[in-house]
């Protein structure tokens, strides 16, 4: 009975701190306070201080076990007054600060090494299941209110710019920022560059659509601005911030029809450009996210708009809604590339392809597509995944709180 009445109280004076009196507060911190100033200068204290650290300790955990309010608060005053001036007892806040930090990098870090990592969907290859970056342009810019609840909701960010001289601009290139985000900048003739928040197949998108990007049989032509006209102005919504769990494929199979994050070792994506110039953004990336529709010994061919494995149609629910071509899917399905078009393509009008499942177990071929058909850079265009690549499913959207919030299919 001794051990749970300890365990109940241990509980109440940690998970459930900030719900107890002050005075509780006060004393648990005062034991922490004991503690670590006994593990941390153990070998330097002397025995009588080390004792007298250890009965104020000792008293005070008694004092909070019966609930004695008046002993427990005087004791915590009795060990600021004879602990107080030991030195290193007092820490410094912003040591403490940097320790707690520390600890929870630790934290984070292993749990993103070993258990659930989040990954951030820079592209649109599986809208509308999961949104990638999307740039809408705006007639002009809402106030402060309106732009943080957009921030809490859509995770959307809003960027203006504005012209100062007249000039052409010369490159857009993105580039990772804070780890899970993508930045793109837009670099002029004069020097200026703008940033925006998003990768940068979005931005040129949105550049097409104001006349800025414009493709031409010899090439592709940038845009020229005159002083005080404007760059972009823009609401960036972000792409769905998802959790992968890195060890659920140790103790199951990889299943047809999930969603799944995997790395580009060894996969050459830039082998066939697919024709479509907003899906250059995808060629670059280090880790993709598509939906796992071939298994190892799969026999796949796409008629569009269904995907066939080992000649049937794909009965997976998540596949079954893309082949349906339903809104807000695209209408077109599944579709399938043109041989003559893509003479490197992987999957073709040409015929079937086989997913190995002979070759070594971390050489066993999966087909990934994304739901979003028309504008995926997929197994259709660069072929398998192999099983070294595969990090693990999207379990989780994590952020923004829109409809995707929760568990993903």
């Amino acid at each position: 009975m001794k051990y749970i009445k300890s365990l109940l109280f241990w509980f109440l004076d940690n998970a459930l701190a900030w719900f107890t009196p002050a005075w509780r507060r006060s004393g648990r911190e005062a034991i922490n306070a004991l503690n670590r100033y006994v593990d941390y200068n153990r070998h330097t204290l002397a025995p009588e201080t080390i004792a007298n650290c250890t009965r104020h300790r000792d008293d005070i955990d008694t004092a909070l076990q019966t609930w004695d309010k008046e002993n427990c608060t005087r004791l915590v005053k009795l060990v600021d007054v004879q602990c107080g001036e030991l030195p290193g007892f007092k820490r410094n806040a912003l040591v403490e600060m940097a320790e707690s930090f520390f600890v929870i990098m630790v934290i984070f870090l292993g749990l993103r090494t070993y258990y659930v990592q989040p990954f951030r969907i820079p592209t649109g290859s599986m809208q509308p299941s999961l949104n990638g970056i999307i740039v809408h342009p705006v007639e002009e810019m809402p106030g402060l209110a309106a732009r943080a609840w957009d921030m809490i909701t859509l995770g959307s960010a809003y960027v203006e710019a504005t012209a100062q001289t007249t000039s052409s601009l010369v490159n857009i290139e993105d580039h990772p920022k804070w780890l899970l985000f993508t930045e793109t900048t837009l670099t002029f003739s004069d020097g200026s560059k703008v940033n925006i928040p998003s990768a940068k197949g979005a931005v040129m998108q949105y550049l097409k659509e104001q006349g800025k990007f414009i493709e031409t049989p010899n090439g592709i032509r940038l845009g020229s601005y005159r002083p005080g006209e404007t760059i972009i102005r823009a609401r960036v919504d972000a792409g769905d911030m998802i959790l992968v769990n890195r060890v659920a494929y140790h103790f199951r199979k990889p299943e047809r029809g999930e969603t799944f994050v995997f790395d580009t070792r060894g996969i050459n994506t830039s082998m066939q450009p697919p024709s479509a110039l907003r899906m250059t953004d995808q060629q670059s990336g280090t880790h993709y996210i598509k939906r796992l529709c071939g298994l190892p010994g799969d026999t796949l061919q796409i008629a569009t708009p269904f995907l066939l494995v080992n000649g049937k149609a794909a009965e997976e629910p998540t596949i079954a809604r893309v082949a349906a071509g339903r809104a807000p899917y695209n209408q077109e399905g599944y579709q399938c590339l043109a041989l003559r078009s893509n003479p490197l393509a992987y999957m073709t009008d040409l015929g079937p392809v086989h997913l190995q499942n002979t070759a070594a177990p971390n050489r066993r071929e999966y087909a990934a597509l994304g739901d979003n058909t028309t504008n995926s850079l997929d197994s259709r265009y660069w072929g398998p995944v192999r099983q070294y690549n595969i990090i693990g499913p999207a379990c989780f959207a994590l952020w923004p709180f829109t409809s995707h919030w929760g568990s993903i299919e």
